[in-house]
């Protein structure tokens, strides 16, 4: 799973990102071949992992790091981009919030409102399913003594031991 913040570093170290933090989907939109192998593409997966409270760990998400990769240089790059990046997404998150406060008030509501008109129904079903396992049990229960009566007499039998 690709995380905040997902890119892709080309040969000629350009940082090409975008607003999905999705690899697959920087590769389509690059138009990426990624059926070859790491070491005959020109560019690798990266990410940005966020390490106590800031941003270093630079990651190639890839099996292997292609012999171009500049691991100072591209993951410095990296990091200018993320952490730009990074602030923007901190607005957005800032400016999110009180409509996804809202939205989880409302849904809170509407599942108690929910759970208010479902309650009796559930509670009818709940003794209609006791009552119909309960005549189940006495229809079957006849049946079963007599099956068992009549397989008792077999070699082989091990009947219940105790009062059942």
């Amino acid at each position: 799973m690709c995380q905040f913040f997902s890119c892709l570093v080309t040969r000629d170290h350009r940082v090409l990102f975008c607003e999905d933090d999705s690899h697959e989907e920087l590769i389509t939109r690059a138009g990426f071949d990624d059926t070859k192998d790491v070491f005959l593409r020109s560019w690798v997966r990266v990410e940005v992992k966020p390490e106590n409270a800031g941003w270093r760990h630079v990651m190639v998400d890839e099996t292997s790091v292609p012999s171009w990769w500049e691991q100072v240089e591209d993951s410095d790059r990296v990091l200018i981009v993320a952490n730009t990046v990074r602030s923007a997404r901190e607005v957005y998150v800032a400016a999110v919030r009180p409509a996804q406060e809202v939205y989880v008030a409302a849904m809170r509501s509407a599942q108690e409102v929910y759970d208010a008109a479902v309650r009796p129904a559930q509670e009818v079903y709940d003794a209609a399913m006791r009552s119909a396992q309960e005549v189940y049990v006495a229809a079957v229960r006849p049946a079963w003594e007599v099956y068992v009566a009549s397989i008792s007499a077999f070699v082989g039998f091990l009947p219940k031991k105790g009062n059942g």
